[in-house]
């Protein structure tokens, strides 16, 4: 008898799950993507936005923001296509200044279709950089949501950090819980900011075992921006699934730095969440048109996104190197989930 490995075995799963998503014409895609800096262009009161502003030395005009929103809309309007997706259905944002800069985005001709909603709070964070999620109506509906702080007594006191934003709701009638982040990052040194993520990461456990605590089957998903790789501390003390593992064992990342790719940008399943019958066509239980088990985790790129030439070639392609205006994207690529359709069969 044929001996399969486990690479193997996982190969044919991930094969067989786009197959059937490509044949009955959709998926549902969750994906993740930090922005960079996507500020309006309007000197907002109690934010240290001043460096993207139309009088700045960068110069960050109307047009300059104009395209970066045309460009970061082409990035959602791509990912929202893949496996024959009907657009995405869930997507994690970072680094947003406000509602301003949403509203431009979401009604971006290239996705207005979509009529793509969004839910964002502001937070503390002197810079106005806050974290959001948008959804597409036709796959997915809220029912709670609300913003949680990582300043207490002890944290951030001095200097405030984004918060953590909670979303309950319905998605393909499964009720699922989503958790976007974006961590405090590396400035001064990886050791010297550690203890910054790892409080982050026992904010975000306390909330994902108040979750469990009153729903034991609760399937949360644990997205964003963590300024932390897949086997950092901060990210295992979490207990969760990683997709992103293999990825990022392979030496694949989202953001590069001094020619070394990192994997900050990851989206973690809860173990309500365990692999089970990817591949099968057949299924009794008509209710829940799509099997919420992950099928292939992606860091999304095309030719547009990546700087070709020079010093960064094959980084992400900013809006800025510097005070140079690039017209790009971000330094992030954005990050993906591709869950499969279920094929019913009624025997």
């Amino acid at each position: 008898m044929k001996k399969w490995n486990f690479t193997t075995i996982a190969i044919l799963m991930i094969t067989l799950c786009l197959t059937f998503a490509r044949a009955n014409g959709q998926a549902i895609i969750i994906s993740f993507y930090n922005c960079e800096n996507f500020y309006d262009t309007i000197n907002q009161a109690n934010v240290i936005d001043e460096d993207f502003l139309p009088t700045s030395e960068r110069g960050y005009s109307q047009k300059v923001y104009d395209v970066k929103s045309k460009n970061l809309a082409s990035v959602i309007y791509n990912m929202g296509k893949l496996a024959n997706a009907n657009g995405i259905a869930l997507l994690g944002l970072a680094e947003i200044e406000n509602k301003l800069v949403l509203n431009q985005l979401v009604n971006e001709n290239s996705i207005k279709k979509y009529h793509y909603k969004f839910i964002h709070f502001d937070s503390k964070d002197p810079r106005g950089v806050d974290v959001a999620l948008i959804y597409n109506p036709a796959y997915f509906t809220p029912y709670q949501y609300k913003p949680f702080t990582l300043t207490d007594g002890k944290h951030f006191n001095n200097y405030a950090t984004r918060d953590i934003l909670l979303v309950k709701g319905l998605l393909q009638k499964e009720w699922i819980y989503v958790l976007v982040n974006h961590w405090p990052s590396r400035r001064g040194g990886s050791a010297s900011s550690v203890s910054k993520r790892k409080w982050a990461s026992t904010i975000c456990k306390k909330i994902m075992d108040s979750i469990e605590k009153e729903d034991s089957k609760a399937k949360i998903l644990v997205m964003g921006d963590f300024n932390d790789n897949p086997n950092n501390r901060s990210i295992k003390m979490l207990k969760m699934i990683n997709p992103f593992m293999k990825l990022f064992k392979r030496g694949i990342g989202s953001i590069a730095f001094n020619d070394r790719w990192n994997l900050f940008d990851q989206i973690l399943l809860n173990q309500n969440w365990e692999v089970k019958n990817i591949g099968h066509t057949t299924f009794k239980d008509n209710e829940t048109a799509f099997d919420l088990n992950y099928c292939k985790p992606i860091i999304y790129k095309n030719s547009q996104m990546v700087e070709m030439t020079g010093k960064y070639r094959g980084y992400p392609k900013r809006t800025y190197n510097g005070f140079l205006v690039r017209g790009g994207y971000s330094d992030h690529f954005p990050v993906a989930l591709i869950f499969t359709l279920k094929t019913t069969i009624n025997r």
